[in-house]
């Protein structure tokens, strides 16, 4: 009953006090230069303090923030006059603050939500970075703040516009992926200052970005703030500030005649760069607001007294939001320019690059990639279980991976203290998401239990299984289709192997024996007597699982054949390697070997090499040091490592491997696979390790080369968009300015999440990655991956610590992987297959050997599985997530990885739910927290309101429910909006370049 009233006075005051969005907007007037005055807060989740530190302010020593002051502070103030507006981000914060509250308090807010007094903006759970993150991350680190907020506030906490105002550049991706949750618009903080200062010349501050796929579907109005997120210069009011309005004429220090002055010079200024009789002014800073007092009684000074003048000066102050400053925009109907391009690299002046974080702290970033790849995996496994609501434990992992999304996270920008923090939140979500799969995976009735998971398998450490001369592995195959996967498992000896898969005991799966180079055995902090890998073929039916008993022998394992580099006592030239690749060796002296790639007539030539570090104290643009946001090297050239100085090559029955020595820091294994049924074996896999970096000279920053003479790739090149797409690159060329070449290698470097490509008419060249990286084309033929990066400098723009990462006593190893595919002319579909095979990696599971239990469940399983049908959906179709989303509910992403215009794939929806029933489906936004046609048919449409100074490559807009079947149709839908099935089969259509978002009903 009491909930029940509490409703009805929310609607009643809803009623009375006007709307939330659009409709609780102030009106602009005409004849006047409306200025939008947008109180704001930037909360960073996690930079110079942690999480927990931000959000109760300690360690104020540090930095003086506490968030939850900040919220208490403007509440109260809203409170106190229905004019005021505030807007808030991050939600990770705000649901911490919103569990502390009382029900009368969230009944307050609520009214203010529902007013539009307090608005949420963006809504993710951090204000990811776009350069760093992969598409997965942002959608499920957006999904899960919208989704919390949608269900506290309703239709009024949903977001409807994008504020990401602190990240180092921006990616086109993430504009088309805001337009997929049917956003109205996105506003940025930082782009290149010259790319800036021509758009302010040009009023060309606001655009239609033409991001994605769909025609208007993957378009977004984007606005440039003015003067980043801060406020005008002398008008910060602020605990944090110094700036004062002084109104008293009888004070000695009055200075109200000058302060409106300077704003008003300052509006005038700001208006000359945009196209619209309204401009907005950000008026808050990081961390503002913890004294909202200060600011709202500044700010309606401000607004009193420019009004007394109204007339004169033609200005009008509001208090207002960047929704109702977009809403103003649209209904001046003006003409806007389109983008079809990104925002990187940005820099912040001519010696400024702001590239350095596309790699900086590499083991961190690899650990994302992993938590987030365990995470899908996870989420897939939860949402096959027998329980109705989700599993508290997976939000755990949601938050880490979300959290780690922030733009201080990924981006390796936080302080060390930081860092060390987030690795800490990665490693428990990554322990619930195995808890989850050990519930999922494990019989009741058995008493063979698999609850073991190796987390340092990364440096081929794992006591379980060096411990043991027998145990069960279980492999989860978290795509929708059969797939094999080497799996490698670090044990002790050199010996045979009994391998027995549960459902296939007729035959021992093959596996081979190979040694861990002595690189990798002595890296700092790796507690482990194991000198070999065991590998083994996997191969697992789609989003299923399968137990492997792993029985070790006594006799000597004979299978692999180490090849001597010498012959009658001189050197030769071997190769090893399979019909696609052969790894060419070839003695250039007594101690130096030269190591080249070849796939048909096309030879590659792979090396490391580093860039010197400037130096300096950052007082002038020309003094800027290479830091943890900059990359800013000391001269136009890289300094080569050199060629290996010991080569081991190894030959064996799944796969060729070479191990390759450079230095005392540097090694290299390289593999060619024999029976390559799974497209990521097709390329050849670089297995590198680097560290400890020596930091005379200021540290260095380390890149791995890949050269051919046999590909004419001229100036272009090509790289994803938060792993997802592509993007032409074109070196030492702005698409919307001239570019003034002051940093000639860093101004070409551009972030990558899953691969870099080259290409001629004939061949190309793509290096996969295993994590975010920073990456360029130096030269026609040429593509360079930087992988590792020590510094001794700090670049000053605010961490105040020099990247200098150590462990165990010294500087940091980091061991990652490329994979390089040399093939046909424009094979964009198959880098992108292996990309995403890379990253859907199995989830592996160790238990004891349970004899019994193993033979008793193959007579149990074997019959059943002979006529179970196996889902097999094509390489090219990726299922991007499925998890529960509320009682006998699972939202489904799926992905066509054609390009735009390519193959529509069919899917059959019913096969991804075996056993159960399906009763409805639904089309949803991206995020899966809104019907899709409902938001698209009330979104912005900016069609004739821009143009495109020289082409116009619109795609038609994509029918709402998908294409229907040429034999028959297959829906029909209801008065809900809902999909529901006529002939029986819940088959829908993936177009070419989509994705498609489903909220699947159960019985």
């Amino acid at each position: 009953m009491k909930y029940w009233f509490l409703s009805l006075s929310i609607l009643f005051i809803k009623e009375v006090w006007g709307e939330c969005g659009y409709a609780s907007c102030p009106t602009p007037e005409p004849g006047y230069l409306n200025i939008h005055i947008v109180p704001h807060t930037h909360d960073d989740v996690g930079w110079l303090k942690t999480v927990d530190q931000y959000y109760y302010g300690y360690k104020n020593n540090i930095q003086r923030a506490g968030v939850q002051y900040i919220i208490d502070s403007v509440i109260q103030e809203l409170l106190k006059d229905p004019a005021r507006r505030f807007i808030y981000v991050e939600s990770a914060f705000f649901w911490r603050w919103w569990g502390e509250q009382d029900l009368t308090m969230k009944e307050t807010v609520r009214e203010l939500v529902n007013e539009g007094r307090l608005e949420f903006i963006s809504g993710g759970w951090s204000m990811n970075d776009e350069a760093a993150a992969h598409y997965s991350a942002i959608i499920d680190n957006m999904a899960i703040g919208i989704k919390f907020l949608q269900e506290e506030f309703g239709e009024c906490g949903r977001p409807k516009i994008g504020w990401q105002i602190d990240p180092f550049g921006h990616s086109r991706e993430y504009a088309n992926i805001l337009a997929k949750f049917g956003f109205d618009g996105l506003f940025l903080g930082r782009i290149d200052y010259a790319d800036k200062d021509k758009r302010k010349s040009t009023k060309s501050m606001e655009m239609i970005w033409k991001a994605g796929e769909g025609g208007a579907d993957g378009e977004l109005f984007t606005g440039v703030n003015h003067n980043n997120y801060s406020p005008p210069p002398g008008f910060c009011f602020d605990t944090l500030c110094t700036d004062v309005i002084m109104d008293n004429k009888l004070l000695e220090d009055y200075n109200l005649d000058a302060k409106l002055e300077e704003f008003k010079a300052f509006a005038t200024l700001q208006s000359n760069a945009y196209a619209t009789n309204n401009i907005m002014l950000t008026m808050g800073e990081d961390f503002n607001y913890q004294d909202a007092n200060m600011w709202y009684k500044n700010l309606d000074k401000l607004m009193k007294y420019m009004a007394e003048g109204k007339e004169e000066h033609k200005m009008n102050l509001f208090y207002s939001t960047p929704s109702c400053y977009l809403k103003a925009v649209k209904e001046a109907n003006v003409e806007l320019p389109s983008k079809t391009d990104d925002f990187f690299p940005y820099a912040s002046d001519p010696h400024a690059y702001w590239t350095g974080y596309f790699t900086s702290r590499p083991a961190l970033k690899g650990m994302i990639r992993k938590a987030n790849s365990l995470l899908q995996a996870c989420k897939q496994v939860e949402a096959k279980s027998a329980a109705t609501e989700e599993d508290p434990r997976l939000m755990v992992a949601k938050r880490s991976v979300a959290v780690n999304q922030h733009h201080d996270a990924v981006t390796g920008t936080a302080k060390q203290h930081v860092t060390d923090d987030y690795y800490l939140g990665l490693h428990r979500g990554m322990e619930a998401c195995h808890q989850i799969v050990t519930d999922a995976l494990n019989d009741p009735s058995s008493a063979c239990v698999v609850n073991e998971w190796c987390p340092l398998l990364n440096i081929s450490q794992c006591a379980f299984t060096e411990s043991r001369d027998a145990f069960t592995t279980v492999v989860y195959n978290p795509t929708p289709r059969t797939e094999s996967f080497y799996v490698r498992l670090p044990v002790v000896d050199s010996v045979e192997y009994t391998i027995k898969d549960t459902a296939d005991t007729e035959n021992n799966v093959a596996y081979q024996v190979n040694p861990i180079p002595e690189t990798v055995q002595i890296i700092p902090g790796r507690d482990s007597k194991a000198r070999f890998e065991l590998v083994f073929v996997a191969k697992v039916p789609a989003l299923e699982s399968r137990n492997f008993l792993i029985v070790k022998g006594t006799k000597a394992y004979t299978g692999i054949k180490k090849m001597d580099m010498k012959n009658s006592g001189k050197f030769r030239k071997v190769s090893i390697g399979n019909k696609m690749n052969q790894i060419e060796v070839e003695a250039s002296d007594a101690e130096h070997y030269k190591i080249k790639l070849r796939s048909g007539e096309v030879k590659v030539e792979m090396g490391f090499s580093w860039y010197t570090p400037a130096v300096g104290d950052n007082s002038e643009w020309e003094k800027r040091a290479s830091g943890a946001y900059i990359f800013r090297p000391n001269g136009t050239n890289s300094v080569p490592i050199g060629d290996p100085t010991g080569i081991q090559l190894y030959k064996g029955p799944l796969y060729d491997e070479l191990h390759a020595f450079y230095n005392d820091w540097i090694s290299q294994i390289m593999r060619t696979y024999h029976t390559p049924d799974n497209p990521m074996y097709n390329a050849v896999e670089m297995e590198w390790l680097v560290g400890p970096i020596p930091i005379e000279n200021g540290g260095k920053e380390v890149v791995m080369e890949y050269s051919t003479a046999d590909i004419n790739s001229e100036d272009t090149f090509y790289t994803d968009s938060n792993g997802r797409g592509l993007i032409k690159r074109v070196r030492n060329f702005r698409e919307t300015w001239d570019l003034d070449l002051t940093e000639p290698i860093s101004a070409n470097y551009y972030p990558l999440n899953s691969r870099i490509g080259i290409r001629d008419t004939s061949n190309d060249l793509w290096v996969m990655t295993d994590r975010s990286e920073g990456a360029s084309s130096m030269k026609s033929g040429q593509v360079e991956v930087m992988v590792h990066r020590r510094l001794l400098f700090d670049d000053a723009f605010g961490v105040g610590e020099a990247l200098n990462e150590e462990a165990f006593g010294t500087g940091l190893v980091v061991r990652g992987t490329h994979r390089v595919l040399l093939c046909g002319k424009n094979c964009d579909l198959e880098s992108s297959v292996v990309a995403e095979q890379m990253f859907a990696q199995p989830v592996l599971q160790f238990g004891e050997a349970c004899f019994k239990d193993f033979i008793d469940s193959i007579h149990n399983y074997r019959e059943p599985e002979k006529e179970k049908k196996s889902l097999e959906l094509p390489q090219t179709l990726k299922l991007l997530s499925m998890e529960k989303y509320a009682k006998s509910q699972i939202l489904v992403r799926l992905e066509n990885l054609n390009p735009v215009g390519g193959e529509v794939v069919p899917v059959n929806l019913d096969e991804l739910f075996p056993g159960q029933t399906i009763t409805s489906i639904t089309k949803r936004t991206l995020d899966g927290n809104k019907d899709r046609e409902e938001v698209y048919r009330a979104r912005m449409n900016w069609t004739n309101n821009y143009y495109h100074p020289t082409h116009d490559n619109r795609i038609p807009r994509y029918d709402v429910y998908g294409k229907k079947s040429e034999n028959s149709q297959l829906y029909i839908k209801n008065v809900n909006g809902k999909l529901i099935h006529r002939s029986g089969d819940f088959t829908v259509n993936i177009d070419a370049g989509f994705i498609e978002t489903y909220l699947v009903t159960l019985q």
